[in-house]
């Protein structure tokens, strides 16, 4: 599939038979750009579709050279004042964009007039594109955890990938450095997580909470600590957190779940690779994320702890 944006529009062309060519709007954007067909028919009934300079009618034959073009980037205000900060980018394309998230700062505000969060700095990223539209967010790090987060960047691209998150096909993978050694190669916790009644933020395992399970296996074993390899079965708040705390490994740094601080002042977690199919093209992307030097430097320094 070739595509490309104009302006507010996603144009794809129609190369021949195995581009499309031959079939109608409906089915082409349904098998070339893999489109659900509600979100086409939501597309079709707002006039948001135009077949060369018509347009579209879901059943209008699309033939070779036809070019179809769809109102994915409609100027809308981006929700958050522009700022000018640090954006560290892995990868970006018309559709999403993933940036390494850095240790302190926020992804989004929690009260009015706060600024200097994730969000500001990826609306000045995208006016500096020229990109006048929302600022979407799909997924969140905690305010000390860094690594990879993946914003959408269009309604369309946003519903397909909610889809995705919630069938647990974009796999999020931690690392995670742990007090203790951990004596299994890997593992599953399943243990229901719920809030704290003594405590505003902190959760705990509880028989009333909600279903949890977290995958892991050992990356490195050192004298006193473990690097672990988490990816979340669900996605509670605190999930590898409370769980490696509740086998009796806290992470390191982790003060709210008993984590030693001396080594390290915040939680030693990373969000260290993304991995899923793109939603519009169907690329496999796997996405690794350096991990912040605090984290490599304690890396070095606990081996010969």
């Amino acid at each position: 599939m070739h595509d490309e944006k104009m302006g507010p529009w996603l144009e794809i062309r129609a190369k021949g038979k195995s581009n499309g060519a031959g079939r109608t709007v409906l089915s082409f954007l349904e098998s070339e750009v893999r489109l659900p067909r509600a979100v086409i028919e939501d597309l079709a009934r707002a006039k948001h579709l135009v077949l060369n300079k018509d347009i579209a009618q879901l059943d209008d034959p699309v033939k070779t050279g036809d070019r179809l073009r769809a109102l994915l980037f409609p100027e809308e205000p981006y929700g958050v004042e522009p700022e000018m900060l640090p954006l560290d980018v892995l990868y970006e394309d018309h559709h999403l964009i993933i940036v390494n998230k850095p240790v302190g700062m926020k992804v989004h505000a929690n009260e009015a007039g706060e600024t200097g969060t994730l969000l500001h700095a990826l609306a000045w990223h995208y006016q500096m594109q020229g990109l006048e539209t929302r600022v979407r967010l799909l997924h969140r790090l905690d305010q000390d955890t860094s690594g990879a987060i993946l914003f959408p960047k269009h309604a369309v691209a946003q519903r397909l990938l909610d889809a995705m998150l919630q069938e647990r096909s974009i796999k999020r993978e931690y690392w995670a450095l742990v007090q203790g050694v951990v004596r299994v190669k890997q593992g599953t916790v399943e243990a229901p997580i719920g809030r704290d009644r003594n405590h505003a933020t902190r959760r705990r395992v509880s028989a009333t909470g909600k279903e949890a399970q977290t995958h892991f296996q050992v990356v490195e074993r050192f004298p006193q600590a473990t690097l672990v390899q988490a990816s979340l079965g669900t996605g509670r708040t605190h999930q590898i957190r409370v769980h490696f705390a509740h086998l009796g490994h806290p992470l390191v740094g982790d003060e709210l779940y008993g984590g030693r601080t001396d080594w390290l002042d915040r939680q030693a977690l990373h969000a260290k690779y993304l991995r899923f199919t793109h939603p519009i093209t169907q690329e496999e992307l796997e996405i690794e994320a350096p991990e912040p030097n605090d984290f490599a430097d304690l890396l070095r320094k606990v081996k010969h702890r």
